[in-house]
């Protein structure tokens, strides 16, 4: 026996336990009948092509065993790859939220970037930071987007392309394995200095037809996507084992897209409805702003997405220069 077909059988036998370990026999099954109907392709296109080039058609047996040795080379590169890539992301190079304190001198504010799914561990450390913070005189500024009406709830819906509800971000968070954020529990700690700081529905659609009207935009919708239906399917569809693979590859995408300034960058180039973003991004950034230039309170604490932070602290740069970084520290959100 050719060494190579050793170690075709030796992979291939390792694929075979994985797949049996994670969904039985049927797994099994399917797996080799995958591999059948690859080699079934491939053979009848080497027929095909030595007849048309005129050259003599290899044995099928002997086409059969290397085609086998080549999957089992790029299963073993493939399977390699993305399990060294998915243990440094998750257990090397987690991802960090940023707790930015600034201050221009006369207020201090600590800006805690979030994530709106994490771990449990993240958001309790949170709730510890802001107990800790209001223990010295502070209050919290929070994001939070607040109801709008039925209609503009369904264009909003319509612009983003997904259907949006209080389940969406918890039923996300089962494909991650964590929990999702719930502003329930970082109010009410120490004192009752807790303000919504944020628009409404009603105000995000109003601004963004003044976008459109303004770009001399006509918009056309395709029906949003029911995620939460997608993600019950999903999530109904695998077993246990699967699921824990699932949310293991999830938590290393994650961790690259939080971890990753670029890939932000590129998200945000990407977002299909530009208007629609720009509101959701820049002009949320412009009441948080306003808000604590005009807040009588001296120490905020600021809890809102990452994606905020530096056009939060330009704008305030722009009414005050004094205003700058003096510490940052940072929080593993899906630790």
């Amino acid at each position: 026996m050719r060494k190579k077909d050793i170690f075709s059988i030796i992979i291939v036998g390792l694929f075979v336990i994985i797949t049996f370990y994670l969904n039985s026999i049927i797994g099994v099954i399917s797996f080799l009948n995958s591999i059948g109907i690859y080699t079934i392709i491939f053979y009848s296109s080497h027929i095909i092509w030595r007849s048309i080039i005129k050259k003599e058609i290899i044995d099928s047996f002997l086409y059969i065993k290397d085609f086998i040795f080549r999957i089992s080379i790029f299963l073993l590169i493939i399977t390699s790859f993305f399990s060294i890539v998915t243990y440094s992301l998750n257990e090397v190079y987690k991802a960090k939220m940023p707790e930015y304190t600034i201050s221009n001198g006369d207020k201090i504010v600590k800006f805690q970037a979030m994530v709106h799914i994490g771990s449990k561990n993240f958001y309790d450390k949170i709730e510890n930071n802001i107990r800790e913070f209001k223990k010295e005189g502070g209050v919290l500024f929070f994001e939070g987007v607040k109801p709008g009406s039925e209609e503009n709830m369904k264009k909003f819906n319509q612009a983003i392309g997904v259907e949006f509800d209080e389940e969406l971000y918890k039923n996300f968070s089962k494909l991650y394995g964590v929990t999702f954020q719930d502003n329930e529990q970082f109010l009410g700690i120490e004192n009752e200095l807790d303000f919504n700081v944020d628009l409404s529905i009603d105000e995000i659609m109003s601004l963004y037809k003044e976008k459109n009207i303004v770009n001399n935009k006509v918009k056309t919708y395709s029906p949003p996507i029911d995620a939460n239906k997608e993600i019950i399917k999903t999530v109904s569809n695998l077993n246990e084992k699967e699921l824990k693979i699932l949310v293991y590859i999830n938590k290393a995408i994650l961790n690259m897209i939080i971890g990753s300034d670029s890939m932000q960058g590129f998200l945000s180039n990407t977002f299909s409805n530009k208007e629609l973003f720009e509101v959701i991004l820049h002009e949320r950034n412009k009441i948080l702003v306003k808000e604590i230039n005009e807040s009588e309170y001296k120490k905020i604490y600021v809890t809102y997405g990452l994606l905020h932070f530096k056009g939060v602290l330009q704008e305030l740069q722009k009414l005050d220069p004094n205003w700058k970084i003096i510490e940052t520290k940072y929080l593993y959100p899906l630790d």
